[in-house]
């Protein structure tokens, strides 16, 4: 299937609760930029034309959108025109993955980008980080609120505990064995 700007996909969540997302932006360099409507129902309650009505969640994040419908993640299942769509600024970071702390920031603007330096201004803690997000991580994020690890706590305290060395792979091997997911902090969750 072939996914368009303004079309409209369900996202079942993990309690299956469905979200509403919303294709409203290609960008050839970055992806494909989505937003999430604040409106959570069971399927049989879904009433798209109240979705569209509400704000949206967070702003527009970029995601494997193309991939998630294909699949059947996220089937599409209408349509609303963007109108006026406003690119957004991001930060982006570089980090010591030894130790987790920020060495730099950038406020990436208009596909430039500008060093902020090593602590991150307070006004720009609410921007996104410039990252193409997981769908899966996207559906925790509308279930939680919580930006995924490590950039919720790179934007929260300049820096993130990094895992330590041998714990990527027993967390691959549980998560393989459907033992676990992540918190968006790194932590784990049964």
């Amino acid at each position: 299937m072939i996914v368009k700007v303004g079309d409209l996909f369900e996202i079942t969540l993990s309690d299956n609760r469905r979200a509403i997302g919303h294709y409203v932006f290609k960008d050839d360099k970055n992806g494909m930029f989505i937003q999430v409507f604040d409106y959570l129902a069971r399927k049989e309650e879904i009433k798209i034309e109240d979705a569209v009505k509400r704000p949206y969640m967070f702003p527009p994040v970029m995601t494997g959108l193309r991939a998630a419908v294909r699949a059947g993640l996220w089937p599409v299942i209408g349509k609303k025109p963007v109108i006026d769509f406003i690119y957004p600024k991001f930060i982006s970071a570089f980090w010591n993955e030894k130790t987790g702390e920020v060495i730099t920031w950038f406020l990436y603007d208009d596909w430039k980008y500008f060093k902020l330096g090593p602590v991150l201004p307070e006004e720009y803690k609410k921007l996104e980080f410039l990252v193409v997000w997981s769908p899966f991580d996207v559906i925790d994020r509308v279930e939680t609120g919580i930006i995924t690890f490590p950039y919720g706590e790179m934007i929260k305290n300049n820096k993130y505990t990094p895992l330590a060395p041998g714990d990527s792979d027993l967390l691959l091997e549980e998560f393989k064995k459907g033992k676990f997911v992540f918190n968006n902090m790194g932590k784990r969750k049964r």
